[in-house]
């Protein structure tokens, strides 16, 4: 009863409780939902989203925020997908120069943002355009197919008949918990997104904890774009259009403040299952595809709106 209990007060089975039922009644009203393939598809969809709402965590744990994470994500699959097709680099070489473009956005922007102080919203949406622009220029604004199988390989299925994006992505959540748990690095993120002005009398680096959470999602995203390009054979122009906006609504669902100094990593995990249900819930049940980016605007205002609340709440003394 007492473990009971404490599973009642975690903040985690306020938003797995929606999540069982989404899934119920999405299986009530197509039986199919629950079918090994389409389960599989789900889990690998979570699992790409998932590493980038892992990295936003880092991100909003010590009070900034980015919405340069679509480009990057796009980025990194492109500069990947050219490397190895027209440059005729090995698969190795490519997928880390991918993940150097990805890294060197994230290096920029937590360079703008304490160089310049300049508010992170502003300066990563310029670089959001970089990106993409990046993305255009090399690619002429088409698709990059013929890679090689090798590659491809890491988009399809490992031991169990499970996805390796699957594999990496429990991997990484298992890092993050750890490094939040169990770190001085994680709690120093938390605590200058806690109030920033204490933890740095206290003698903690500011500007250079937010330069490295910038890096670690640009990573996170970067790597991402490279497991969705190879899962797709293809690097596409517009890949992740819009994608940073699902990984914020999910963050944020997954209890995630994005005002800094609280965050949970198996919230996030739930937060993500959550959105990808929804995605494949309104797909089964043919809801159009304009009233899907209606309801994940709503859900992606809700989700702020809650966070606002906690917030006024924790300040004001009442919880």
């Amino acid at each position: 009863m007492k473990t009971l209990k404490k599973l009642t007060k975690r903040n985690e089975t306020g938003i797995l409780v929606p999540l069982v039922l989404l899934w119920l009644i999405t299986y009530a009203a197509n039986h199919a939902f629950f079918g090994a393939s389409n389960m599989i598809s789900l889990f690998r969809s979570v699992s790409i989203s998932l590493l980038g709402a892992v990295g936003a965590s880092f991100v909003f744990s010590c009070g900034m925020m980015d919405v340069s994470a679509g480009a990057v994500y796009g980025l990194a699959g492109m500069i990947t997908a050219l490397c190895m097709k027209n440059v005729g680099l090995p698969v190795v070489v490519s997928i880390l120069l991918g993940l150097l473009s990805a890294a060197a956005i994230g290096l920029l922007n937590g360079l703008i943002i304490n160089q310049l102080d300049i508010p992170a919203f502003i300066a990563t949406l310029g670089t959001s355009y970089i990106a993409r622009g990046i993305v255009n220029v090399v690619s002429k604004g088409s698709s990059v197919t013929g890679l090689p199988d090798s590659f491809n390989a890491i988009g399809d299925f490992g031991p169990f008949h499970i996805p390796w994006s699957v594999y990496i992505a429990i991997v990484v959540v298992v890092i993050a918990w750890f490094v939040f748990k169990y770190t001085i690095f994680g709690r120093s993120l938390l605590a200058a997104g806690g109030n920033a002005e204490t933890a740095r009398v206290c003698g903690l680096n500011i500007k250079r904890l937010r330069l490295c959470a910038f890096i670690i999602l640009a990573l996170l995203d970067g790597l991402a774009g490279i497991l969705s390009t190879a899962r797709l054979a293809t690097a596409q122009a517009s890949a992740g259009t819009g994608w940073e906006m699902t990984v914020i609504a999910a963050t944020v669902i997954g209890g995630v403040s994005m005002y800094g100094g609280s965050l949970s990593i198996p919230g996030v995990v739930i937060g993500v299952t959550i959105m990808e249900t929804l995605t494949v819930s309104m797909t089964m049940l043919k809801v159009n595809a304009y009233w899907q980016k209606i309801v994940v605007g709503a859900i992606i205002i809700f989700a702020v709106g809650i966070d606002t609340y906690r917030r006024k709440q924790l300040s004001s003394g009442k919880e």
